[in-house]
């Protein structure tokens, strides 16, 4: 069991949450006019980039997810509602990092076992603190399950084909890749085609064989990889 302290990063997101709480108590679940989508995405995006700033290696990471997840998304089908609520959760799905210290984040050495519980565990804080904002709530399985895996070897609860949200497994691919090409402490960015391989031997394995496929669709339109 790890303790928590709070730290600026907590505390940041912590009032860009409430800022969204407010917001919430106006306006209805099922609807929002145009004008108050915009002011929830640029409250949303804000906080994600204050959590960014911790860690310069992901610093554009969380809104290069939300493209990516959305352009999929689309290509499997999902509504108005759930390309909404997808793009919110790829902006946050890592804002449970604010209480991540930056020395683990920034570690270029294997991490240790108790390390890597920490790291672990900012998927399941992200979705604590997604779930107590009324708006935000139904991004909250988003959030705790999107570094799941196809054959369940992924964490936090080992879930393992659809018993991953769809969205989730859609995360995990637009994540993984974005993380692939970029360039971070512990490794050297990867071209978009070496990326584009490595997502292909995860098909089946870490990913969910329909939504890596959709999603191989959407980079080789963006590359001609």
């Amino acid at each position: 069991m790890h303790s928590f302290t709070l730290t600026p990063g907590v505390m940041i997101a912590g009032a860009m949450l409430l800022l969204t709480t407010v917001l919430s108590i106006y306006v209805s679940r099922v609807y929002l006019p145009a004008k108050i989508r915009y002011a929830y995405l640029k409250s949303i995006t804000a906080l994600a980039a204050a959590v960014e700033t911790k860690d310069a290696g992901t610093v554009g990471h969380a809104q290069r997810v939300a493209s990516l997840t959305v352009e999929v998304a689309k290509r499997l089908g999902i509504d108005a509602r759930g390309l909404e609520r997808i793009e919110y959760a790829s902006l946050l799905m890592d804002m449970g990092k604010a209480n991540v210290p930056q020395k683990i984040l920034k570690k270029k050495e294997t991490l240790t076992a108790e390390e890597w519980e920490v790291i672990k565990s900012h998927s399941r804080m992200g979705a604590e603190m997604a779930g107590a904002v009324p708006f935000l709530a139904d991004t909250a399985d988003y959030i705790l399950h999107h570094h799941e895996y196809w054959n369940g070897t992924g964490y936090p609860d080992g879930l393992k084909g659809e018993e991953i949200p769809l969205s989730s497994r859609i995360l995990a691919v637009a994540s993984d890749y974005d993380a692939m090409i970029s360039d971070r402490p512990y490794h050297p960015p990867m071209t978009p085609k070496q990326a584009m391989d490595e997502i292909r031997l995860g098909i089946g394995v870490k990913y969910d064989p329909s939504v890596a496929g959709a999603f191989l669709e959407s980079i080789r339109e963006r590359t001609q990889a």
